[in-house]
């Protein structure tokens, strides 16, 4: 088992070397507000519970997510796959969205966490993400993130 602290970005939010590189024109970015960040958040506790995967943190910003994911090397792409295509299929089902509709950037980050200052640093990082963007606490989320953090799992 590893640990990774992943992120990505929703739709259109980054510009990355690629896009510049090749001139692509970008649309206008996807920005979650407070009640999206929560709905996307019940979406991910869901998932996560359901298919037993382990997180130790979780934030929503509202042009990004941050985890901490613990898994084996190799299944590692398709957990993060699996937890942004069904939050794209469960986000269109709760809106009645039948067109083609791009709630995440293709891509995520990742990097493994190798040690346990680095992790102790990674959790402080990612729960107070939301301060160093400025954005407002949403209390509606601690209650979410609290059922899907594993810790006990481990």
């Amino acid at each position: 088992m590893r640990i990774y602290h992943i992120v990505w970005v929703t739709h259109n939010s980054r510009v990355s070397e690629r896009m510049i590189k090749y001139r692509v024109k970008r649309g206008e970015p996807l920005l979650l507000n407070s009640d999206e960040e929560v709905e996307i958040t019940q979406f991910i506790r869901d998932i996560v519970v359901e298919n037993g995967y382990v997180l130790l943190a979780y934030n929503i910003c509202s042009d990004h997510v941050h985890l901490i994911l613990v898994c084996e090397d190799d299944k590692r792409d398709a957990i993060v796959g699996h937890l942004k295509g069904k939050t794209v299929h469960l986000y269109k089902q709760a809106h009645g969205i039948e067109t083609t509709f791009h709630l995440w950037g293709q891509k995520y980050g990742h990097r493994e966490i190798r040690d346990d200052r680095q992790l102790y640093n990674t959790i402080e990082y990612i729960r107070y993400n939301r301060r160093k963007h400025n954005l407002p606490v949403n209390r509606r989320l601690r209650p979410l993130v609290l059922q899907m953090l594993s810790n006990k799992r481990l």
